[in-house]
């Protein structure tokens, strides 16, 4: 119940946030547009040469890539535990998808200006909020955080939080997000990974079921 509690909170902040920067709605506060903009440009022009080509890589396969192998890890490697783990990250990931997509489209902010970025790798013409890279590794890393932390489980835990960080920070410093994109990003998958933490309860029983048939048929 405490999850749930929880993530009504982080979707209805991930709400209030896109309306407030939405053009489509008319209820956009210049204010925060502002500062978001501003804080954003900061971030995107304080790198070098050296850290933009990190901050590429990290943007370009932090969150299929690290996160398909961390999927196909905890289903091969970490038992049956790992198994559970690996099919509610499956499921977060299919749920959130969609969602980004569904409230893009709903809010319809625009990318920033890839003119007034100095770098910028992608082409993307989507809009902007939420982010979709921070929605994914948030929801990943805060389902570890919370279901795979006993002793030397918590280091890979910790390790993949900081990789979901470092995603995060590299779509504002690449210039494909503003900071409140990746926030909105931050707050809905936290939110679809708590629910999903939740409801996690109703796959026991297939579990199981699948366990007692794979020793009947060893």
């Amino acid at each position: 119940m405490k999850y749930i509690l929880i993530a009504i909170i982080c979707i209805s902040v991930f709400i209030i946030i896109g309306i407030i920067l939405s053009p489509k709605l008319g209820y956009q506060n210049p204010y925060i547009i502002k500062v978001d903009a501003t804080i954003s440009s900061i971030i995107n022009n304080s790198g070098s040469s050296l850290t933009d080509d990190f901050m590429i890589w990290v943007s370009m396969y932090g969150r299929e890539v690290v996160w398909s192998m961390v999927i196909v890890f905890m289903s091969i490697f970490a038992g049956w535990k790992g198994k559970k783990i690996a099919l509610i990250l499956v499921i977060s990931f299919l749920i959130i998808i969609p969602l980004n997509t569904l409230f893009k489209n709903f809010f319809e902010r625009p990318r920033p200006p890839v003119e007034t970025q100095e770098i910028h790798i992608s082409q993307e013409t989507d809009f902007t909020y939420p982010s979709g890279h921070a929605s994914i590794v948030t929801a990943g890393a805060l389902i570890l955080m919370i279901l795979y932390r006993r002793e030397k489980e918590l280091i890979l835990s910790i390790i993949l939080v900081c990789e979901a960080a470092l995603v995060c920070i590299s779509r504002i410093y690449l210039g494909d997000h503003y900071l409140f994109d990746v926030i909105g990003g931050i707050l809905l998958g936290a939110g679809i990974s708590l629910l999903s933490i939740s409801l996690s309860r109703y796959l026991d029983p297939i579990l199981i079921s699948m366990r007692k048939y794979l020793k009947k048929s060893i």
